[in-house]
């Protein structure tokens, strides 16, 4: 075989019912989009974790953090402690490690949202004029959106401030678009869309996709904001019923080929569907009758 775009896909759904990995699992990381027990979520099981932590940092590095080495990174995701088998808990335990300063915290715990302790930690860096990164998934974001504006708060944080959210709106108290979390984004923390990125990424794949405006302004490149990923991860957008690709810029079932699943399965098949356009990927929705999931629903329960 010569031509990456023919390696034949793997559905993710195969993932909760095959053993898919070449060798004995290092690591073994859960799926979140069943409410059906354990033994019905998909599973990642990883032969070499070093592929993950270098898919991961080298992603984080590119889309995340190319214009600083280190920073306060505050994280509303839980940590590996809390919750083991989450690959999201573990790229970001990675991301402190790699670019975090000394204070950098996590403020999910024992099924909660600090909300306080995330407030202290946001005024510290509005006094010492030092920026931060902030890490969480968007349905907790948008429950702290809600309690800034029930306390009446808002924060302006220093020049070069981020936000990475990932996960969508599932498990949020209320649906906002992409435009109004950009919005509500800038209200809260005073940070410019220019410094958010979206990240999408899945269980079953290694890497990970990011919103291009960070590592793209970085560059000086003017681009629309659309999702990128490094070098070794593709996608192609196929028809749902001949598995053919579909006319560029056409919706279609994403395939993602990712070189860092070389201990397990490289060519990926979603129910998600989405287009390609010359800035990037964008997801456009979910194929129809396809099981709701994401790290946001796993934390729909947490209470603020």
């Amino acid at each position: 075989m010569t031509d990456w775009r023919a390696i034949p896909p793997v559905p993710a759904l195969a993932f909760k019912h095959v053993a898919l990995h070449c060798a004995p699992p290092e690591r073994v990381f859960l799926t979140t989009g069943t409410t059906q027990g354990r033994e019905q979520r998909g599973h990642h099981a990883m032969p070499d974790l070093r592929l993950y932590h270098a898919a991961a940092v080298g992603g984080l590095r590119d889309f995340l953090f190319p214009d600083i080495d280190a920073l306060p990174i505050l994280s509303l995701i839980p940590s590996t402690t809390e919750q083991p088998d989450s690959s999201l808990a573990q790229m970001v335990e990675w991301a402190i490690e790699r670019f975090g300063a000394a204070d950098s915290a996590t403020f999910a715990t024992a099924g909660r949202l600090d909300v306080e302790g995330f407030a202290a930690a946001l005024r510290q860096s509005e006094r010492d004029g030092r920026p931060v990164c902030i890490m969480t998934t968007t349905g907790a974001l948008i429950r702290f959106f809600d309690y800034c504006r029930d306390m009446e708060w808002a924060f302006r944080l220093p020049h070069a401030s981020r936000l990475m959210d990932t996960g969508g709106t599932k498990g949020a108290s209320r649906a906002l678009s992409r435009h109004g979390i950009l919005h509500a984004i800038w209200n809260t923390f005073a940070i410019p869309g220019y410094f958010v990125t979206n990240e999408y990424g899945m269980t079953e794949l290694s890497s990970q996709f990011y919103d291009n405006v960070i590592r793209d302004r970085y560059h000086g490149r003017g681009t629309h904001r659309a999702l990128a990923g490094p070098h070794w991860l593709r996608t192609l957008v196929l028809d749902p019923g001949s598995l053919l690709e579909v006319p560029p810029g056409s919706p279609g079932v994403l395939c993602h080929i990712d070189l860092a699943n070389a201990g397990t399965a490289m060519a990926v098949l979603t129910e998600d569907v989405g287009r390609v356009s010359e800035d990037g990927l964008h997801l456009v929705g979910r194929v129809r009758g396809a099981e709701a999931r994401g790290c946001s629903r796993a934390l729909a329960d947490f209470v603020t």
